[in-house]
């Protein structure tokens, strides 16, 4: 396929898909862009041969598997697609119980808050109750997980020339995104954008369809543990957004042309008061007050 035919797609399917986003539509569960990564989607859109095809910020979730397959049932082809999860428990009435794409809230986490009320909202309303020794002993293949989970950020790229996406390529794994790499390179090449090393998945509970129970394997106190460490997860995370924000500016100005343009001035200046706005943020949450001058400058 010739240069000036992969050019005439590129543009065709980039003017498709920044209309789709002008109108609102977002083919996504959630139904919209998330807020913390529009920034780098403004940026990749604004430049001539890139273009965002999906994206996700991150999200902390509670996921209940699908319906699975029988070891001993065979059912058919078509049954299997429509009633059956696939591997990881997606399909067959798998579904989200509980997500956010931004941190916990200290409502959701905190130690004052009632057991019943942290278990129903992290459960999707689905009652629980501590998993009895027998069941955790009769667990099959057929046998529905509850996962508490945490995903870091994952952007797709659709890009002109296969010299851009290396350019994009470089900014990602120099931003710690190091699991990030190149689809289809011979015709319009597609930039994924991720890491696995920020990935969180703890299974916190067996589901009991019969009684609509979740038998849950953690007590509230270590479910709110395990809910602290994805806010964890989520800082680093969103450290790497904007580490990664600030290497493609940087390409994309490179690239083009030693004079700064209007829009990447604009962005660029947007970029270095967050920055800015964040490090004051965090000079205030770290700084101590200490009760006693033997103390000072010991902090925990």
């Amino acid at each position: 396929m010739n240069l000036d035919r992969l050019k005439q797609e590129f543009n065709s399917r980039k003017k498709g898909i920044l209309g789709a986003l002008a109108s609102g539509t977002d083919a996504s569960p959630k139904g919209s862009v998330d807020k913390q990564i529009i920034h780098i989607m403004e940026l990749l859109n604004s430049y001539p041969g890139a273009v965002t095809t999906s994206s996700c910020s991150g999200r902390v979730s509670v996921f209940l598997e699908g319906r699975k397959q029988s070891s001993t049932t065979s059912i058919s082809k078509q049954d299997h697609e429509t009633d059956v999860a696939a591997a990881g428990g997606k399909g067959g009435d798998g579904r989200w119980l509980f997500v956010t794409h931004d941190h916990l809230s200290d409502d959701i986490l905190q130690e004052t808050q009632d057991d019943a009320t942290f278990l129903n909202t992290i459960f999707g309303g689905i009652p629980s109750e501590p998993a009895v020794t027998q069941l955790l002993r009769e667990q099959s293949s057929e046998t529905r997980y509850v996962h508490l989970k945490f995903e870091p950020m994952i952007l797709h790229i659709l890009t002109e020339t296969l010299e851009i996406a290396n350019r994009l390529l470089t900014c990602a794994i120099s931003s710690s995104f190091r699991e990030s790499g190149i689809m289809s390179p011979l015709k319009n090449p597609v930039v994924a954008i991720r890491t696995m090393g920020l990935a969180f998945d703890a299974p916190v509970g067996i589901y009991d369809p019969e009684k609509n129970v979740i038998q849950r394997f953690i007590e509230p106190s270590g479910l709110r543990l395990l809910a602290r460490l994805t806010n964890d997860r989520f800082r680093e995370n969103s450290r790497r957004i904007d580490s990664l924000y600030k290497n493609l500016l940087s390409a994309m100005e490179a690239a083009e042309t030693p004079l700064e343009s209007k829009q990447t001035r604009a962005l660029r200046k947007k970029a270095e008061g967050i920055d800015k706005g964040r490090k004051i943020a965090a000079t205030r949450e770290n700084r101590v007050e200490p009760e006693d001058p033997l103390e000072d400058g010991i902090s925990f």
